[in-house]
């Protein structure tokens, strides 16, 4: 004899494997959204400016400098962006990673990762706490925009028992983008202003300060 299952079953099976896709479903966005904000929230400020910065030890160093993003405006006043270059400007995000002999790139999970933030046209002077090594600036880019930003390459040491000064990174960015990267960098030397500006909030921080510059980074020939 064949048992017919009344119609309900069927329809409370589907309803039951569709309950069952959904929670999967929901899981799975929370468990990517979970890992996203991990990765972020592994990332430093780099600017410890407004934080009490205890007193150097036998591990750490002290490293003090600023970030410049200039954009240029055309003859009609416009960015690169098609922004006005009078208004608002946008916000910049610097990536910068402890790297070792082993890891260059600091591209290991277990590298430290800081981020440094900054409006355009406002210099963003910073001072930072580290442990001992050496720190690469890999890169810069503008929040919210996909293209506008590249690498930076540039290499700075920090020492156990010292303050350094690594200078001023500015960053153009022309009104007119052509061939080739769309932006330009160098690194100055601001270390007076910069100083003065960090000595009202950190006196004793910018007292025997030693200067060196951070460096691009020389690579192999390929």
């Amino acid at each position: 004899m064949i048992e017919m299952l009344p119609a309900e079953t069927g329809a409370g099976t589907k309803k039951r494997t569709y309950e069952w896709t959904v929670r999967r479903a929901t899981t799975i966005a929370m468990t990517c959204a979970s890992l996203l904000f991990g990765l972020v929230s592994c990332t430093t400020p780099f600017d410890m400016s407004g934080e009490r910065i205890t007193p150097l030890g036998p591990e750490w160093g002290v490293v003090i400098g600023s970030v410049l993003v200039q954009p240029e405006k055309d003859a009609s006043g416009m960015d690169a962006t098609g922004r006005d270059a009078s208004g608002p400007g946008s916000s910049y995000e610097f990536n910068i990673v402890r790297i070792q002999p082993g890891d260059p790139d600091g591209e290991s999970p277990y590298a430290k990762q800081y981020r440094l933030n900054a409006k355009a046209g406002e210099e963003r002077m910073f001072i930072s706490r580290l442990r001992s090594g050496q720190f690469l600036i890999r890169s810069f880019h503008e929040e919210g925009m996909t293209g506008l930003g590249g690498e930076l390459d540039l290499v700075f040491a920090c020492m156990a028992g010292e303050i350094r000064y690594i200078g001023r990174v500015l960053v153009e960015i022309p009104a007119r983008i052509s061939k080739g990267k769309g932006y330009r960098f160098t690194v100055e030397n601001a270390r007076e202003p910069t100083l003065e500006q960090l000595s009202r909030q950190h006196a004793d921080l910018t007292k025997d300060v030693v200067d060196k510059p951070m460096q691009a980074r020389e690579r192999p020939a390929p």
